[in-house]
């Protein structure tokens, strides 16, 4: 799906379309994104696999290295998450936060809402994963410690992600 290359020209990846159930979520929150797509870049990968692709520096702070087959399970990510957050701000412009427990830890996905004219995306700004399991409680702490991300208007939603309630706790 992503693979990093010499070229500095923006290379942008569909992932497809923003479900129903997300555009309801966000509906309760003052966020229009009907007909929304959700996307990465090739400056989204390359930016992941800087800051968190690397195990020895990522378990330092308590995380799991991003590897580059992470980038494939992003579909399933947004569309099935354990948990995210709708609502949030960081440094002013709107983001969604979505949660999934995968095999060898928690992976967040950060997306942040453009809305040019002609380029209404849900685009990949950050990924990381963390060791454990998430709940609604340290979703939102573990999305507010870098102190740039407003939560006044948010609104966590659970969505169990095709787990049971038990393994996404």
């Amino acid at each position: 799906m992503a693979e990093k290359s010499g070229s500095n020209k923006l290379r942008k990846v569909p992932l497809g379309k923003v479900e129903n159930w997300l555009v309801d979520e966000a509906r309760k929150v003052g966020l229009d994104i009907e007909g929304f797509e959700h996307e990465i870049t090739n400056e989204f990968v390359s930016h992941v696999m800087n800051r968190h692709g690397n195990a020895k520096s990522e378990a330092a702070h308590g995380q799991v290295a991003i590897k580059q087959d992470d980038f494939n399970k992003i579909p399933e990510l947004v569309r099935e998450p354990d948990f995210m957050a709708v609502g949030a701000k960081r440094n002013g412009k709107d983001i969604l936060v979505y949660a999934r427990k995968m095999p060898d830890g928690t992976t967040l996905y950060i997306e942040e809402i453009l809305r040019g004219k002609n380029n209404r995306k849900l685009r990949g700004k950050t990924m990381y994963k963390r060791k454990g399991n998430i709940n609604e409680t340290n979703l939102e702490i573990t999305i507010k410690q870098n102190g740039k991300t407003d939560l006044s208007n948010v609104k966590i939603v659970g969505r169990g992600g095709g787990h049971s309630p038990s393994e996404a706790v």
